[in-house]
């Protein structure tokens, strides 16, 4: 979901985009910030957040960091010209200093340059970003813990002045903490968190001193380690406490009392990180277009202006009809409205006129896959979106969207140990997603890897989410039972895979009653079907089909000559073909299959080009 965050509420009218301004981009390794307010200040804000963002790296104790999608600052001169990308209330501009917008594709930053008070709310939201990014999953006090710790961060040429308290916090404190093991156990459903009043209050205040004990007595690794407890191995807060932080929760809330009340100031001091002085900057001066663009995207992303910002695309396409972020942006809008047709059509013109924005091809799948809205995809379909992803990871290689997005398409393709290789990727960018994590155990289950699958079940059961958590109690229970009937499950797959689909031959209803004799047949099972999955991509040689319906592929890969058993030609998958044929030669292909020897195996899949 998109939100916004403000400072401060008034009513103010919207000022236009005026052309005579002299916008420039300033590029550091990092940031991107565009500002009408001089190149000098372009590169003040974008040494700024390169320090936050190595201030941040030392604190979670990472040297390379992760972002969920790209960032854009614009900062503008002053507050009158803020106002023109502002949320709105009532149809009206809210007067603000500092406003962040969190999309699913881009993230922004708009600042007053002629006001501090914007860059609380900003580097509170960018803490949030960084930690979902780059730090494993953790409990609600932490989070928001360490946004308002971050937030308040003070730096000067020399050093950087941190913990300070945010100012709520001073009254708050005094009238008394929460136990901390009750404060630990707050989620993000409880009223703690949720409601606005003292107790809200109180829980915001008592986290940042927390993280403010916890960076001052260098007590992360405990912490990490209490995560493990608690979270991954769902061990009760109490013992985790004590195991953790080697003292029992009632002497831990001594330790926070203490501390609270024996500091003297309660900031201290860095210097600031070595070689960040040393930031190499890239300007130029903006078109006109290129602004106007920048503040349609703006306006895209926030809620109650998207319509404002379709209109802007289209003036920007009758200026420019070749306008690839024009296309871009309309395709966004389609796609937020639920058109995929036309998202797909625009997003296909924005990659026709060469853009270079990896969310472009990724929106591309993404748009393809919601328009099939249908489990099972088109081979064809899958081949495009595919063709699409790998555009998309090959201009950005950390784009953890697209890795997920792909390991749907493998899966749906039955390349499973491929399937499995993106999502785990996918996993360790974001690793807090549990869409990922939910998506990685399904692709589990379905290469019978029972075990990984239940691990994963069993963890996101105990979600905070409570759709999440009953999905995956769901789904927790399905990959036991199929772990103790594998051969049941192999079947009912198959025949929910085959029942109406076009590789099926019409008229042949035997499925029904070979996935009634494996139910009967289930009680004399020895053992599941523990073979690997293997995946090879080579050139077809020859295919003998002597003994139809069987048949045995030769398929060279390099120097490795593959012997492959189809079982049935009726009934294997097939991808980019109608259907499997034994005239098929020198063909390139790829073949899932369950290896019973080197080089050897049978045939799950079959992919031809």
């Amino acid at each position: 979901m998109l939100r916004f965050c403000v400072l401060s509420i008034f009513l103010l009218c919207t000022p236009l985009l005026s052309s005579a301004q002299n916008w420039l981009e300033v590029r550091s390794p990092h940031f991107t910030v565009v500002t009408d307010a001089g190149d000098k200040r372009g590169r003040e804000v974008a040494l700024r957040f390169e320090q936050m963002r190595s201030i941040f790296g030392s604190l979670i104790l990472r040297e390379k960091m992760n972002t969920t999608a790209p960032l854009a600052i614009i900062a503008f001169q002053n507050r009158k010209e803020l106002e023109q990308v502002a949320p709105l209330w009532k149809g009206k501009p809210i007067e603000l200093d500092g406003v962040y917008f969190k999309g699913e594709d881009k993230h922004f930053i708009a600042l007053n340059l002629a006001s501090e008070a914007g860059y609380p709310v900003v580097f509170h939201e960018y803490a949030h970003m960084l930690l979902n990014s780059n730090f494993p999953e953790s409990q609600p006090w932490f989070d928001e813990g360490f946004a308002e710790y971050y937030s308040t961060i003070k730096i000067t040429k020399k050093e950087v002045q941190i913990g300070l308290p945010p100012e709520y916090t001073g009254a708050t404190l005094v009238n008394g903490l929460m136990p901390v093991e009750k404060f630990f156990a707050v989620s993000h459903n409880s009223s703690d968190y949720n409601e606005t009043g003292n107790r809200r209050t109180l829980f915001y205040a008592q986290s940042w001193l927390m993280l403010h004990y916890i960076f001052d007595m260098k007590k992360l690794k405990e912490t990490s380690e209490y995560f493990e407890l608690a979270i991954n191995q769902k061990m009760p807060i109490h013992d985790a406490i004590k195991k953790a932080f080697g003292m029992e929760p009632k002497q831990l809330d001594k330790e926070l009392y203490s501390y609270l009340h024996s500091r003297n100031g309660v900031s201290f001091t860095w210097p600031v990180p070595a070689g960040i002085e040393d930031v190499t900057y890239q300007h130029r001066k903006m078109k006109d277009i290129e602004t106007e663009s920048l503040i349609a995207d703006i306006h895209l992303h926030s809620t109650d202006r998207i319509d404002q910002a379709v209109g802007e695309y289209q003036a920007i396409l009758k200026k420019d009809p070749d306008n690839a972020e024009a296309y871009r942006g309309l395709g966004y809008a389609s796609l937020h409205k639920g058109d995929m047709e036309k998202a797909i059509g625009h997003f296909r013109k924005a990659a026709s006129l060469g853009s270079n924005d990896a969310r472009v091809y990724y929106f591309v799948a993404y748009s393809l896959m919601r328009k099939a809205s249908t489990p099972e995809v088109d081979p064809e379909v899958l081949v495009d979106m595919s063709q699409a992803l790998d555009k998309a990871i090959q201009l950005d290689p950390e784009y953890a969207d697209a890795y997920s997005l792909k390991g749907f398409a493998l899966g749906n393709a039955r390349n499973y140990p491929e399937a499995i290789r993106a999502l785990k990727t996918a996993v360790r960018l974001r690793p807090r997603n549990e869409q990922y994590q939910s998506n990685l155990a399904l692709q589990y289950l379905a290469a019978q890897q029972y075990d990984n699958a239940i691990a994963i079940f069993a963890r996101l059961k105990e979600s905070d989410d409570p759709n999440a958590a009953s999905a995956a109690a769901s789904e927790l229970e399905t990959a036991k039972q199929w772990k103790e009937k594998p051969l049941l499950q192999m079947g009912a797959e198959d025949y929910k895979r085959n029942e109406g689909s076009p590789w099926q031959p019409k008229g042949d209803s035997s499925d029904k009653d070979e996935l009634k004799a494996m139910e009967d047949a289930q009680h004399g099972v020895s053992a599941p079907d523990n073979r690997p999955t293997r995946y090879v991509s080579g050139k077809l040689v020859s295919i003998d089909c002597s003994k139809e319906p069987h048949a045995v592929m030769s398929v060279k890969d390099g120097t490795k000559n593959y012997k492959l058993s189809v079982v049935s030609i009726n009934k294997v998958l097939v991808m980019g073909a109608d259907q499997f044929s034994c005239l098929w030669k020198d063909r390139k292909i790829s073949i899932n299959y369950k290896e019973s020897a080197p080089l050897q195996g049978e045939v799950m899949s079959v992919e031809v080009y």
